[in-house]
């Protein structure tokens, strides 16, 4: 499901930037009060209570989740950690409403995300969450700069305001000399921060990271954990990263720990 979801987003911004957009408005929805990354409003920025997620692989039906609770303060930069099949991506997916969980609760800046639909999900991700994955999700006809502003195009911001936020955020990932470049002719590094380039290109409230250095060396993936402790320093930017690595969470604030679907730190 959640792959489905990836792949929906990934479709739509390419229909955004070819001129071929399926997104239909429908005027009689209630709008969702979208906020900047900048209003106060309290200290925790998401909150999930008692989060239970199961998946049915044949004839078993595997717990992912078992009643996960978290807290997360704005600001913040919080690691995910466990042995594999411990539920850090299913928790990361849950926070990061990519998935729904089949009981429970996400509360992201007091709004409670289980009273809204898909479509409202939908626009509540594009205006306010951003995400890092760990096979990049760029897509590969599009340079640098295109990749970055299609998030930006589908908000509705003029040519003039995508094309200079654009360029702005790929200059500050290091990457100004590489606007019109296509991934292909990057090295994973430099795909991975146009990816983060991307999510942040919005002002996200919440930066949801997945692995973002599990396709990268040692050196590189220090250049782009520091990349994301300047954003969190300088910028406040909260980030939730899952990882396996403890030297990657010691960037971190705070780590939460799973184990078996469940939270033991």
């Amino acid at each position: 499901m959640v792959n489905e979801m990836k792949n929906e987003v990934k479709n739509e911004m390419k229909s955004e930037i070819t001129g071929e957009s399926k997104i239909v408005t429908n005027t009689t929805e209630p709008e969702i009060e979208v906020k900047t990354a900048t209003e106060e409003t309290g200290d925790i920025i998401i909150e999930g209570t008692d989060i239970v997620r199961t998946f049915k692989m044949g004839e078993v039906q595997v717990r992912a989740l078992r009643g996960v609770s978290v807290k997360i303060r704005r600001g913040e930069f919080v690691a995910i950690m466990g042995p594999s099949g411990s539920g850090k991506t299913t928790l990361l997916n849950q926070l990061g409403l990519l998935d729904t969980p089949n009981s429970g609760k996400v509360i992201i800046d007091e709004i409670d995300t289980s009273r809204m639909s898909d479509k409202e999900k939908g626009k509540f991700r594009l205006h306010n969450l951003g995400y890092v994955f760990q096979d990049y999700a760029l897509l590969p006809e599009l340079d640098a700069s295109e990749n970055v502003y299609i998030s930006l195009m589908m908000q509705g911001k003029t040519k003039e305001e995508y094309e200079a936020a654009a360029s702005e955020i790929l200059k500050a990932v290091g990457l100004g000399d590489r606007l019109h470049q296509l991934p292909s002719k990057m090295s994973g590094g430099q795909q991975q921060r146009v990816s983060i380039a991307r999510a942040l290109a919005h002002n996200p409230r919440v930066l949801f990271a997945d692995e973002p250095c599990a396709n990268l060396d040692s050196q590189t993936s220090k250049e782009v954990l520091d990349l994301f402790k300047k954003f969190n320093k300088e910028k406040g930017q909260t980030i939730v990263m899952v990882t396996h690595e403890e030297w990657h969470a010691a960037y971190a604030d705070r780590v939460i720990r799973l184990r078996d679907g469940v939270n033991i730190e």
